[in-house]
């Protein structure tokens, strides 16, 4: 083999292999560019109700609870009355559309910390003024809280309550609520508190259930009974509701 040819052979396989290389690159699939993420939308709040359409509907839920079980306290501790004792708490049953069931503790002269029982079945109404008395009729004039007026109370808020606004959102009994506050005259209080005097302002405070429009819970602040100090505070706590419950006269003639 020539000089020549021998030194032609390397460049002509260089040529080649630059040749090779080339139709390689060329045969490979440009790569998918990577899609950019879209941007994750941020979800627009729903708008808060009006207050208007707040009472409206809270009046139309509570006009339709079947039951509920509901709590009061004097929050302060500021001596409410109850039937010439010093009230201290409360806990009801209630089963529409009348029935309600309620254990009330109070502190009474002489004899301290006493729990007095009432239950109303329809137009008839029982009491026990402690664990071991008998039960006695009461008259419905004299029960002291008729909670199944709760439904005329708020059926009637859109047009007795003043002064009313929207105080900010809270979490209640696990509950997202929208508190809404305003002022009543204690006379428009009188279809729950039965006997109210008339002639006070007081504040009420509500809790509505964002997601149900119930009210969880309720706040009445000011004098309600002549007897009542001005800063008298009855918080009431509004629990099961529309759960299941059966509320019977009791056995009077046992006195169970």
């Amino acid at each position: 083999m020539s000089k020549t040819l021998h030194r032609r052979l390397p460049v002509a396989g260089l040529v080649l292999a630059l040749l090779l290389l080339t139709l390689a690159c060329a045969g490979e699939a440009e790569p998918t560019p990577t899609p950019t993420p879209a941007a994750t939308a941020t979800p627009t709040p729903a708008p808060t109700p009006s207050v208007g359409d707040i009472l409206t509907t809270l009046g139309a839920n509570v006009a339709a609870m079947t039951s509920a079980k509901i709590s009061m306290i004097d929050e302060f501790e500021t001596g409410a009355k109850f039937f010439g004792t010093t009230f201290k708490s409360m806990e009801a049953e209630i089963e529409a559309p009348s029935n309600v069931r309620m254990m009330v503790d109070v502190v009474a002269p002489g004899f301290g910390f006493v729990e007095i029982e009432i239950v109303r079945v329809g137009d008839r109404t029982f009491m026990k003024l402690s664990k071991d008395a008998p039960w006695v009729p009461l008259p419905l004039d004299q029960v002291p809280f008729d909670f199944t007026g709760l439904a005329k109370i708020f059926s009637k808020l859109p047009l007795t309550i003043q002064q009313v606004s929207i105080a900010g959102f809270e979490e209640v009994q696990g509950h997202r609520t929208i508190r809404v506050e305003g002022v009543v005259d204690s006379e428009d209080l009188s279809d729950l508190i039965t006997s109210a005097d008339s002639g006070y302002s007081v504040t009420v405070t509500m809790w509505v259930d964002v997601d149900e429009f119930v009210l969880r819970q309720l706040r009445l602040t000011g004098q309600i009974y002549d007897d009542d100090g001005p800063e008298t505070s009855r918080l009431i706590n509004v629990e099961n509701i529309n759960a299941a419950v059966t509320i019977e006269l009791p056995d009077t003639a046992s006195g169970q």
